[in-house]
Parts: structure tokens; sequence; C-alpha cells
């Protein structure tokens, strides 16, 4: 099984390892119930065992875990993470062992679903406490262990993740020409850990796809000092992706790095939170049927309902990348007695 990018670029193909887990092309649906000039892209369709956008960049990341050689795969995240979920689910498939390092969120049930899923999917769970620490226990590890063990940005934001919507771009263009969508004016994304918004900004110029992308920033800026979710964040890793391609295709053509927007007007209280447009847009969508996560995609289906809204000559692309599959059988079975006592507390709490 083949992908867009590499029938666009054919030299890719053996040089770029993949895993065909994801069922793509994922569906466009046209939500006029919503608003008239609106549609999404159901990347919680990725596979139907667990979709959303993280199965996207397993492709190319697990695919990449594999050829390293490297016998364990470490990771790190929120204790609710949808990215340590997905890697919990499909390594253990590929018989890759998993450690998430994990800090606190705000609980809410599905925070409490995702920790039983993460522990019931084999993945050993380091629980840090704060994000600082976490993100210190991961990165000093690294420079222990690198050698030895696969160290997985949180989110799986790396080049081979971002690779998966430049992939994921492709997959649009092919969807526009096919006559599915009209081009967008405007492609909406949640902003986290960077990958699909650089991804998706790289792949649509490389496509030729004229959208602007408008990634809406659901997680912390800065860790400390250090910027983790910002403009500059971004466009750091689209250029080293798009260096990467060109290094081995030389003959990708020359492209100006595509313009992009980060907007922080979604972000409320901080990660985790729920905020007020959220829990509006949550309603909204509960007419279309599709179900939205207060941390991520309801912040951003807000900022897509209120451009239709202020824009209704203009056509909005919503990327949904929440997992829409049914895993609350599956969470159910986890044996909690086995579960580290750190996080134990997390799963007996009454959710916000």
């Amino acid at each position: 099984m083949s992908r867009p990018l590499f029938e666009a670029f054919p030299r890719l193909k053996d040089r770029i390892p993949f895993l065909a887990i994801a069922k793509l092309p994922t569906p466009i649906e046209r939500l006029p119930q919503l608003a008239p000039n609106l549609w999404v892209k159901r990347d919680d369709k990725t596979n139907s065992l667990y979709g959303g956008n993280k199965i996207r960049k397993l492709e190319f990341v697990l695919a990449d875990v594999l050829r390293s050689g490297k016998k364990e795969l470490v990771s790190f995240g929120a204790i609710g993470t949808n990215h340590g979920v997905a890697t919990s689910i499909y390594s253990l498939q590929m018989d890759i062992p998993l450690q998430m390092i994990l800090f606190e969120q705000p609980i809410t049930s599905q925070v409490q679903q995702n920790l039983k899923l993460m522990h019931r999917f084999n993945a050993q769970l380091n629980f840090r406490g704060s994000l600082l620490k976490a993100a210190a226990t991961f990165y000093l590890g690294k420079w222990l262990h690198g050698r030895k063990r696969y160290y997985l940005t949180a989110g799986g934001s790396t080049i081979q993740g971002c690779l998966a919507f430049v992939n994921a771009a492709f997959e649009l263009k092919q969807q526009i020409d096919a006559g599915l969508l009209p081009e967008p004016d405007y492609i909406y994304c949640p902003v986290g850990s960077n990958a699909t918004l650089a991804g998706l900004t790289l792949g649509c110029g490389l496509a030729g796809i004229k959208s602007q992308l408008v990634g809406v920033r659901v997680a912390p800026s800065h860790l400390g000092p250090i910027p983790t979710c910002t403009f500059s964040t971004v466009r750091k890793l689209q250029r080293a992706c798009y260096q990467f391609l060109c290094q081995i295709d030389p003959g990708i053509k020359q492209h100006s790095l595509t313009k992009f927007r980060l907007i922080d007007d979604y972000y409320g209280r901080g990660y985790g939170h729920p905020s007020d447009e959220g829990e509006w847009a949550q309603t909204m969508f509960e007419q279309a049927q599709l179900e939205l996560d207060p941390t991520y995609t309801a912040k951003t289906a807000a900022a897509a309902l209120n451009c239709c809204a202020n824009h209704n000559d203009k056509k909005v692309l919503y990327w949904h990348t929440y997992n829409s599959a049914n895993v609350a059988d599956i969470a159910a079975k986890a044996d909690l007695a086995s579960m580290p006592k750190a996080l134990q507390g997390f799963i007996q709490a009454q959710p916000l």
C-alpha cells in the first residue's frame, strides 16, 4: 500500500519507511446544519480500533523505531495524552516495549479513560508530577540512554510525525481534485506539539493548495524560558522536515515555506481546562453527531465556527483530530490494582 506523498515523489518511497496502520483517506463531510460554509476532515476515523491524528504519525514513527533496531520506546505526555494511548496500542501490536513519562493535567472522564487504556495496553507508566519534571526526566534519559532506547518527543512531533501530515495534505489535494470539497479558504487544526500544523502547512505548499492554515494553540507556549508551542517552533519543524525531504529527493521543487497563523485566543485557562467557547462548540457539534474533547478539538472547532460566521463567503475546513472509536469497554478491562499507586488516585478522583 502506498501513500499520496510517495506518489508525488516516488524517490521517497524506498527511503522513508512507513507502516500502513491507518485507514486512509479519511472522509470529508460537509456540515450545513452547523454552517453552510463548513467542512470537516474526519481524522477521527484513521483506524477502527483507535483513531485520531496520532495514527497518521505512528505510520512513520513506528516504522522508524523498527528500522533503528532499538529495543524500547520512550515518550512523554500528560496523564490523559491521546498520543500515549495511540502509541501504547500500536507499539504493543509491533511488540515494542513502551515507557510513558507522564505529568499532571486537570481530571476529566476522558483523562481517566486514557490512563486506563495506556495501562491496559502494557505501557510502563512513569508519573513525574509536573510538566517540568517529566520533561527533565525525558531529556536526561535521552542523553544517558539514547543509544539503546528510542526517545520520541511528546505528541510524536518529530520529522517523521511531520511527514505524516505532509502526506495528509497530498491526500487532501486528491480529494479536492476529485470534487469531494472545494479548495478551502481556511483550514483549522489544533496545535499542541506542532507537527500537525507544520506538516499540513508544508504539504499544502508542496501540493499547490492555496488555503490559509490556521493553528489554534491548545498547549503551553513555553516551558520556562524554552518555547514549545509558538510560531517559531512550528516553523522550525516545518523547515527541518522540508530539508529532510530535499536531501532525499533533490528533485523536489524549490519552495518558499508557506505562511500560516497560530492563534492564542481560544487557549482559555490552560492546557486541559475546558473553555466556555469550547463547551459551546461541543454542543453545536453534537448536532452533527461528532464528539469533541475539551483539551484540543473543542477549542479548535469553536475557532472554525466563529470563522464561518465572520466570513460567510469563505470556505472553512475543520481538521478533526479526535478519536471516535468506542474504547470504553477496553478501558473497563484495565487491572487498576497493578497500576502505579501514584496514578490510581487520578482514576478514583471525580472528573471536573
